[in-house]
């Protein structure tokens, strides 16, 4: 792994952490030097300061892109870089952690990042048609096990994949596909730290963009591994609304994939079934009383009613 910062003390503090989980690492401190390390080959992992002197850490991002087997890049980003993070996670970075550096959190990120680059090199060596279903199980599988640390995310994916099942036969959509997406969709937000998922008020600037682009960076993520197209269409727009309101695109109406609104809408089902700091769980009744009046809104209209009637016969489904 090569961490990249020109502020040695932080490289090192870094570096210690991961080694202390077996990694084994190089420092750089200039881009110059980092580039010349990035060239030489072999790293699974590439920490870097997004502001360096010279070359900053997005050339190293666009570089480490050029090469034939890229590693992981994580972004280390002050408060007021928050922006430039979210544009640098679009265009191509596996993840993001914000200054001062909480270097188990960084951790946590590198473990996952590399986790998946390795179920993407699985997929190319063996082949995608083969191995692209089970390689999105063991993914979902990564979200619900990094779920059961937060008590306000438990269970939250097999949620929203049960839900998605019973609701894609009355929308006449493909089940596989649907509960695919559901059981992937949320791993962008693996990117954000789950104290800032469930601070009480407006999050931090930083968390807020990387709030805003989990959908992009879940998408990517599960395209790398080779899912097909509607699948990756439904995670990019899960948070798009039906008014045009919703992020990232602020797409309306029939422009959000029909996979995506139907998937926008159990996982919203899901959210509400789930306790938060600020309110206990929703019952069944009050779940339906929400959908009903974001009927047209935040949801299209008939998978909106298509789950109130799924939730009147099996209110179970939230439970």
């Amino acid at each position: 792994m090569l961490v990249v910062d020109d502020e040695r003390a932080i490289a090192q503090a870094v570096v210690r952490r991961l080694e202390r989980s077996g990694a084994v690492c190089e420092q750089a401190h200039t881009g110059s030097e980092a580039f010349d390390l990035l060239f030489a080959g072999g790293f699974d992992l590439v920490v870097t300061d997004m502001q360096m002197p010279g070359r900053s850490g997005l050339d190293l991002l666009d570089e480490a892109h050029r090469l034939a087997d890229p590693p992981v890049v994580i972004l280390m980003a002050g408060e007021g870089d928050g922006q430039g993070a979210a544009g640098a996670l679009e265009r191509g970075a596996d993840g993001f952690v914000g200054k001062p550096v909480d270097v188990d959190q960084l951790a946590h990120e590198a473990a996952l990042a590399v986790e998946v680059r390795g179920l993407r090199q699985a997929v190319e060596a063996i082949g995608v048609q083969r191995a692209v279903g089970p390689v999105l199980v063991v993914l979902g599988e990564i979200v619900n096990a990094f779920e059961k640390a937060d008590p306000y995310r438990a269970g939250y994916t097999a949620r929203t994949a049960r839900l998605a099942v019973a609701l894609a036969v009355p929308l006449g959509l493909d089940p596989e596909r649907l509960a695919v997406a559901a059981r992937v969709h949320d791993v962008g937000m693996l990117a954000v730290p789950i104290a800032e998922q469930h601070a009480e008020g407006r999050p931090s600037r930083t968390a807020h963009h990387l709030i805003r682009v989990h959908p992009t960076l879940g998408a990517r993520w599960i395209e790398r591994l080779g899912a097909d197209r509607p699948v990756v269409a439904a995670v990019a727009a899960h948070h798009e609304r039906f008014d045009g309101l919703g992020y990232p695109g602020g797409l309306a109406g029939d422009d959000v994939p029909a996979l995506a609104r139907a998937l926008g809408t159990v996982a919203a089902v899901a959210a509400m079934a789930a306790p938060r700091p600020w309110r206990g769980r929703l019952e069944p009744h009050e779940v339906i009383a929400e959908l009903q009046q974001g009927r047209g809104s935040q949801f299209g209209p008939a998978e909106a009613d298509a789950v109130v009637e799924l939730l009147r016969r099996t209110p179970g489904l939230v439970a």
